[in-house]
């Protein structure tokens, strides 16, 4: 990618960017990948569910779901209203397709609330004492790692799930 900077005179200078021959090439071989879901199941949420009913109390898991439900709700109403302004089909096509996410999130909250406390938070209590279950390689010696996998996992061989924070991986065609 090529910049050039264009002087203007009431507003800023602008920077007009041009691809390069290497930068097309690489803009084609991205499009015609299929996008994986980058944030995997290891997001923020997902370990806060997990550990809200690995703490075996109903109030804690209400809290969580409630908390995330609310802002999901603030985000679909603001997403909507994005949507019903875009001149741009294009643009109105992807904020729907935001939309559809964030509709997908709140019937895992939904699914999450029906299955954790159906039962008054009986369940919950066996999840707390069964504590949690490693992927692979069978429980870890006490206080240690389980393995490199649930290292990068962020599981521990006791009763607590840590997130383990990564550098952002860079997506999209461009690379500086």
């Amino acid at each position: 990618m090529v910049a050039e900077r264009q002087a203007q005179t009431v507003k800023p200078d602008r920077v007009v960017y041009e691809i390069t021959p290497a930068g097309r090439t690489e803009l084609d071989r991205w499009l015609g990948e299929p996008s994986p879901r980058s944030g995997g199941f290891r997001d923020d949420f997902f370990l806060k569910v997990t550990a809200a009913a690995r703490s075996g109390q109903p109030a804690t898991v209400r809290a969580v779901l409630g908390n995330q439900r609310g802002h999901l709700m603030r985000e679909l109403r603001n997403l909507d209203g994005l949507r019903r302004r875009a001149e741009d089909p294009v643009v109105g096509l992807l904020l729907t397709a935001a939309s559809r996410h964030v509709e997908a999130d709140l019937a895992f909250v939904d699914d999450a609330e029906a299955v954790l406390l159906a039962d008054g938070g009986a369940l919950l209590g066996t999840l707390r004492a069964a504590g949690p279950r490693l992927p692979t390689g069978g429980p870890a010696r006490s206080g240690r790692r389980a393995d490199r996998r649930g290292a990068r996992s962020g599981l521990l061989s006791r009763d607590v799930l840590v997130p383990v924070r990564r550098p952002p991986v860079p997506s999209g065609p461009c690379r500086t």
